[in-house]
């Protein structure tokens, strides 16, 4: 989106442009999937809204560099900072399809967000199995080390498709069994989706962290691999601070898999009283 351009030239940019980019590029890249791509509108959209994002992330990231480098502020506070923005630009994103999943008409649902659906569809948020707390840690490992790889191969661009994918698929999911689910009650489908979103939010912020901070991680990893020496001080520099994110990212990581085994099941019951 180079209408921002001038944005980020002067440096005159914050949460607030990155989230009404995030929205526009969004809804944008749902609605070019659809119109030339309808058969694999799902995923196409994906990549559309990926790749219009790189920009934004390629200038957070250089404004991270300056700050680092540049002695500006603090390291934790610059890197705190850039994962803030990578926050917003995420729920930005969610923010998105969970609206279009909310307010597109039925026929278009699944031409939309097939892939990213599965089988949710006529399912209560109470009928949601959580595993046990070991795989949840399991498969919340997985899906790091493999968002960490991404970002270590493609850099800002794996990092944007593994955030994009997830984004869509959490946006799409709740929404969706709100409109189909068979006990919803008053206040229709917006309510029952602010419900269950309220039950499963705890660890869906807390999983999003710590898939941002091992992202950034990767990055950082792979730009200081091909700019310094094996072994030199600033490789070394780079390395203990991808050591530190990387186990920030583990701990965070590990705290949203326990409140998802045990906090998320305890807010339906809450919201979803005698279901």
């Amino acid at each position: 989106m180079y209408l921002f351009d001038k944005y980020y030239a002067t440096g005159q940019y914050g949460n607030g442009t990155i989230i009404i980019e995030s929205v526009l590029v969004s809804a944008l890249g749902i609605g070019s999937g659809f119109l030339l791509f309808p058969a694999e509108a799902s995923l196409i959209g994906v990549f559309l809204v990926a790749f219009a994002q790189a920009r934004t992330v390629e200038v957070l990231l250089d404004r991270n560099r300056d700050e680092v480098w540049g002695g500006k502020i603090p390291t934790a506070q610059a890197n705190l900072r850039l994962a803030m923005s990578l926050f917003t630009l995420f729920m930005g994103i969610l923010g998105t399809y969970a609206l279009v999943t909310l307010v597109v008409p039925d026929e278009r649902l699944i031409g939309l967000f097939e892939r990213q659906i599965g089988g949710y569809g006529g399912h209560s948020i109470t009928d949601v199995v959580f595993d046990d707390l070991g795989a949840v840690i399991g498969h919340n490992v997985i899906v790091l080390v493999a968002c960490f790889l991404f970002s270590l191969i493609y850099r800002h661009g794996g990092m944007l498709l593994v955030l994009a994918w997830n984004a869509s698929a959490w946006g799409v999911v709740f929404p969706y069994i709100a409109r189909t689910a068979p006990d919803q009650s008053t206040g229709g489908a917006v309510v029952y989706f602010f419900k269950s979103f309220a039950s499963i939010f705890p660890h869906l912020f807390l999983e999003a962290i710590a898939y941002i901070l091992i992202a950034m991680a990767g990055v950082f990893l792979s730009k200081s691999l091909q700019k310094y020496e094996l072994g030199s001080k600033p490789f070394n520099q780079v390395a203990m601070a991808v050591a530190r994110i990387g186990a920030l990212a583990l701990a965070v990581l590990v705290t949203a898999s326990v409140v998802e085994a045990m906090v998320a099941p305890a807010l339906i019951d809450l919201f979803f009283p005698g279901n």
